[in-house]
């Protein structure tokens, strides 16, 4: 019984990364979900998407808690204003907007440009009370200088 017991505690143990990871890159995890989502499970949903997002050549340079942090923040904003696109899309696809807008989605491409492209006017205006000088920051692609080709 014993050993069933550890077993069984063991094959949980190793299913439940497995599943978070899924559930994570699926999109079937939406940022109106969130709020509900264990505290301790939280950073290994945005680890899985963070990992998920290397594969594409993507990096960040923020942590894992930095975007747990936001999304919580994120969540409730858009709970408050009603932003119903935001709270149907998924955690993912919000962590991504949270990482654009604070210059931290390294995929080669100039800050300032891919905001504009991922992002639109539209959307940059609607996150400005939240993220007004991280907006500011973008805007002038982030600090660095774009060489010209």
């Amino acid at each position: 019984m014993l050993f069933m017991r550890q077993t069984l505690s063991i094959l949980c143990l190793l299913l439940t990364p497995l599943a978070i990871n899924t559930n994570a890159q699926t999109g079937n995890f939406n940022l109106e979900d969130w709020p509900q989502t264990q505290t301790a499970l939280k950073p290994i949903y945005v680890k899985a998407i963070m990992e998920q997002a290397g594969v594409h050549q993507v990096s960040f340079n923020k942590t894992a808690e930095f975007y747990t942090a936001e999304l919580d923040k994120f969540a409730a904003f858009a709970k408050e204003k009603n932003y119903r696109p935001y709270l149907k899309t998924s955690v993912a696809q919000n962590l991504a907007t949270i990482a654009v807008v604070n210059c931290d989605w390294n995929n080669g491409v100039p800050h300032w440009e891919f905001a504009q492209k991922y992002l639109g006017e539209k959307q940059l205006e609607l996150l400005q009370p939240l993220y007004g000088d991280a907006i500011t920051k973008l805007k002038s692609n982030c600090g660095q200088t774009v060489n010209p080709q």
